[in-house]
């Protein structure tokens, strides 16, 4: 599988392709299952092809001799942390684990193939255990997957804490000294954290700096107590906060550009600069308008069930990929392909999706937003997701009938149980009577 991804980044092998083969292998594609090690924090070696060490520019390129580096591929490439690689995984609530040193837990790293400046990954704390205690020269959303607990943070001496459960987001700010703690002595808790990671290591291509420096971010953290509990609306659908109990049933407003019976919230966390989260909501047997943007983004969906189609140039003609998900997929579309989400379910679909916002604008790419409106769309995406409905009601029906079935079934034999039963106590009533 590493000899595909590399042949992915080299041109070797199409993303449309590769994308293939990820939805194919169950939405997420195993690398390995390496020894772990701490990273060391140094500087990294940059991924270069096998053959020769040294990746060059071609003949029309920089002289046609400047060494390319990739200083996050060349990190993927080396790092032993426990890792999956592809464009999405079905569930970060049963995704497998691994014992995890560096963070003294257990977890995956979830290397989005198509991302370079944003990552995502899952931290398991065992049971009334923590990790470890850490800061970082990049920023960082943390999504509760399950469990309950607290975490602390400490700058200049002074340390307080906020608690968290099942479905809470906070972002820890850029630098600010921070430890996870699960409060459950029975159950391991999980987290989904979001990092500009990958951007950090490929502007100064060294882990110790960004794991070691010391500096105090005091634009972005205040040293005040009650830091994570503020929440003010500051535009229409746009509040400023660093702490949301529950993103799952957070206030969503009206938003129908975005399609019919879609609502959305958008949120300023920490200070951050890079990552922008916001929640989307849309109503059953609705979908969002097809669209494609200049920026990185990972969705987790929070509850019902669907599709989402994914291309690089279009959505019909079967151009496009089909990736299902549910409650806890996690799914990232390749930068600037197209992209859409179907609801399928028979609930109203939620969906937190964690993008760059302008950042990428900001780096001078000369991309815009491009939406698909409903009068240009391909009107086979509309039959194919009246047909994944009619499945997805035809299924619906049959396991409300099998569980109607096995609900009678158990009623009979529960009353046949009963009705042995009774007979025995009256049998035993009257043996106990003749020997009385």
């Amino acid at each position: 599988m590493s000899n595909l991804l590399d042949d992915l980044f080299t041109g070797g092998v199409s993303r449309r392709k590769f994308i293939e083969l990820a939805s194919k292998a169950g939405l997420a594609l195993p690398l390995a299952n390496f020894a772990l090690s701490e990273v060391a924090a140094q500087s990294i070696t940059p991924a270069a092809p096998a053959q020769d060490g040294v990746k060059f520019s071609p003949a029309n390129i920089g002289g046609g001799g400047r060494i390319e580096r990739d200083f996050y591929r060349g990190w993927i490439k080396n790092s032993k942390v426990p890792m999956v690689e592809g464009y999405s995984i079905l569930d970060a609530k049963t995704a497998e684990v691994q014992p995890w040193p560096e963070i003294e837990g257990r977890g995956v790293y979830l290397n989005f193939s198509g991302n370079v400046h944003m990552d995502s990954a899952i931290w398991e704390i065992p049971a009334g255990k923590a990790l470890v205690e850490r800061h970082h020269f990049y920023e960082q959303l943390v999504y509760v997957v399950s469990g309950r607990g607290h975490t602390t943070f400490t700058q200049k001496g002074r340390q307080d804490k906020f608690e968290w459960a099942e479905g809470a987001m906070f972002s820890i700010p850029m630098n600010l000294t921070h430890r996870h703690y699960n409060e459950d002595s029975a159950n391991p808790a999980r987290l989904l954290v979001i990092s500009t990671f990958p951007f950090a290591v490929q502007s100064f291509g060294n882990i110790g700096l960004i794991t070691n420096m010391q500096y105090d971010f005091e634009d972005r953290f205040d040293s005040s107590p009650d830091f994570f509990q503020r929440n003010a609306r500051i535009r229409e659908r746009w509040e400023k906060a660093n702490f949301i109990k529950d993103v799952r049933s957070a206030e969503v407003v009206l938003w129908e550009e975005r399609g019919e019976g879609n609502a959305s919230m958008y949120w300023d966390m920490s200070g951050n600069t890079i990552l922008e989260p916001h929640i989307s909501e849309f109503e059953v047997g609705h979908y969002k308008l097809g669209h494609r943007h200049p920026y990185e983004a990972i969705i987790l969906t929070l509850n019902g069930t669907g599709f989402s189609l994914a291309g690089k140039n279009s959505l019909g003609n079967n151009d496009a990929v089909k990736m299902d998900w549910k409650a806890g997929s996690v799914v990232s579309p390749p930068f600037y392909w197209f992209h859409q989400h179907f609801n399928t379910g028979a609930t109203p679909a939620r969906y937190l999706a964690i993008t760059e916002g302008d950042f990428p604008k900001r780096l001078g790419i000369p991309l815009e937003v491009e939406q698909i409106e409903a009068d240009k769309e391909d009107p086979a995406i509309k039959r194919m997701f009246e047909a994944e409905l009619q499945k997805a009601r035809g299924q619906a029906r049959h396991d409300d009938e099998e569980h109607h079935h096995e609900q009678h079934a158990h009623n009979h034999d529960h009353h046949d149980h009963d009705h042995d039963h009774a007979d025995g106590i009256a049998h035993d009533h009257q043996h106990d009577h003749q020997h009385g």
